[in-house]
C-alpha cells in the first residue's frame, strides 16, 4: 500500500526571513523600553538629589525655649514656602540655636509679652541662579543669616510663617 501524500513546505528563505524580523523588531522594542525606563531613573534621580530644600542641612542646637520637634516644625513651613516663593534658588542650611535665640531673645520677649504669641527667628543659607531667582535677588549670590519669622499662639498648633528677609 502507498500513501499519496502531499506536503507543502514552506520555503527556508521565508521562514527565516521571518525569524530576523520578528526577533530585529523584538530588540528594537527592548530597546526603546530600556532607554525609556533609563530616562525616567535619571530624571527622578536628579529630581530627587538635585535641588531644592530637601538637601538643606538642619543645624539644630541647644534652645531653652524650644524643642527639636518644634523647631524641625518651623523648618518644615520654612521648606515649603522656599520652594513655591524660591525659584531658581537652592536652600542651603536651616540654623537654630542657642546663638540665634541669644541673638533675637529682645524680639522673642517682645512678641511673648506685647503680642502673646511665641516668635521663632530661623536662620538660613540659599543661593541663587544666574537670574537671581525670579530676579528680585542678585544672580550666583550665596545668601546667609537670611531670617525666617515664624509665630504660633498657646491654641496654634503649628507655626505661622509672617515674615522673611533681613
Amino acid at each position: 500500500m502507498t500513501w499519496n501524500c502531499h506536503i507543502r513546505k514552506r520555503r527556508p528563505t521565508e521562514a527565516v526571513a521571518n525569524r530576523k524580523i520578528s526577533a530585529l523588531l523584538g530588540g528594537m522594542v527592548m530597546k526603546k523600553m530600556t532607554a525609556i525606563v533609563l530616562v525616567l531613573v535619571l530624571i527622578l534621580s536628579f529630581a530627587l538629589t538635585g535641588c531644592g530644600p530637601k538637601n538643606a542641612e538642619r543645624t539644630i542646637g541647644y534652645s531653652a525655649l524650644y524643642s527639636e520637634e518644634l523647631i524641625n516644625e518651623a523648618f518644615n513651613i520654612i521648606e515649603k514656602e522656599f520652594t513655591k516663593s524660591f525659584k531658581g534658588c537652592t536652600l542651603k542650611e536651616l540654623r537654630y540655636d542657642d546663638a540665634v535665640e541669644n541673638r533675637f531673645a529682645e524680639e522673642i520677649a517682645r512678641y511673648a509679652t506685647v503680642e502673646n504669641k511665641e516668635l521663632i527667628v530661623v536662620l538660613s543659607t540659599f543661593e541663587t541662579d544666574s537670574k537671581g531667582g525670579d530676579g528680585s535677588l542678585n544672580p550666583n549670590e550665596t545668601y546667609t543669616d537670611w531670617q525666617w519669622r515664624l509665630v504660633r499662639t498657646e491654641n496654634m498648633k503649628s507655626w505661622e510663617l509672617v515674615d522673611w528677609g533681613y
